[in-house]
């Protein structure tokens, strides 16, 4: 009985400890967390890996738990095995928003040369895009020509730089719409847009190299800080370890190793890039 009531008292302590984190973040007018990542906050979690983590990280901290007798560095072991992926997803989040941001580029200079070639307005070019649409940006490509069929151009348009959710998406949408206003010179203002969004590209591919070096950093203190508190948990010393064998010691443990986890989390979000502020909100498609 003892050890279930610590093993809550760590849970509540770790989960408190994030909700405090949490808080001090706060979150942004549509009631999302503002430090989830760009052009990523939609959770796109990969089934495969959710079979394998769970009991993996459950019976990593069970192992550990009858082994060191310590019901508190079971449950941490646990949810660092759990949560392992995300701490060290940052480079792969950074990744993903370059790589939709070469396909947005490439997708606005196909877009142009349609416009000018062809002809053809820039509702039948969105539409005829999807054929040869990035990858990457299918599916919103996919969902935007949907729209364009039954809904408002700027309406259907604004709900396309919401999937893009990006600062830099807001800046092409926006030209698309002028594109569409104005009808003459779209080509040219799409290659321009264009342009932007490379510019762009290699302002963050400079910053990313930057990121990537401290985020190795990063690995290397959390990797040493997870083998020490292995040694200590599994192979320490009585003279070591029984400090933290009673009630009061596990409180504390608890205490510690929830103030890790929320540094290790702080240092995964710098090792992102910052947000910046959408300007195409809900507030602006609300305006007549």
């Amino acid at each position: 009985m003892p050890e279930v009531a610590l093993v809550v008292l760590g849970v509540g302590l770790v989960g408190g400890l994030i909700l405090i984190v949490a808080g001090a973040i706060g979150v942004d007018e549509r009631r999302k967390p503002i430090f989830r990542p760009m052009m990523l906050r939609r959770p796109r979690l990969s089934h495969r890996g959710l079979r394998w983590r769970g009991p993996l990280a459950l019976s990593s901290g069970v192992l550990v738990w009858l082994v060191s007798g310590w019901p508190v560095a079971g449950l941490a072991i646990a949810l660092f095995v759990g949560f392992l992926p995300w701490l060290f997803s940052a480079g792969a989040v950074a990744k993903e928003r370059i790589e939709r941001l070469e396909a947005l580029e490439t997708w606005l200079r196909r877009l142009s040369d349609v416009v000018a070639v062809g002809n053809t307005g820039l509702v039948s070019a969105v539409q005829g895009s999807t054929r040869e649409a990035p990858p990457v940006l299918a599916r919103e490509l996919m969902t935007l020509a949907h729209r364009l069929r039954t809904w408002d151009v700027q309406d259907a348009l604004l709900e396309f730089a919401d999937d893009l959710d990006d600062q830099v998406g807001d800046t092409a949408v926006a030209g698309l719409c002028v594109a569409y206003r104005q009808g003459a010179g779209a080509a040219h203002l799409l290659r321009a847009l264009a342009g932007q969004v490379a510019e762009d590209i290699i302002a963050r591919r400079t910053a990313e190299a930057e990121r990537a070096r401290r985020r190795s950093t990063a690995r290397i203190l959390l990797g040493i800080w997870a083998v020490m508190f292995l040694g200590l948990a599994l192979f320490g010393s009585s003279m070591y370890a029984s400090v933290y064998a009673t009630p009061v010691g596990q409180a504390v443990l608890a205490v510690v190793l929830g103030l890790v986890g929320a540094s290790a989390a702080w240092l995964r979000r710098l090792g992102l890039a910052p947000i910046g502020a959408r300007f195409l909100t809900s507030q602006t498609r609300r305006r007549p």
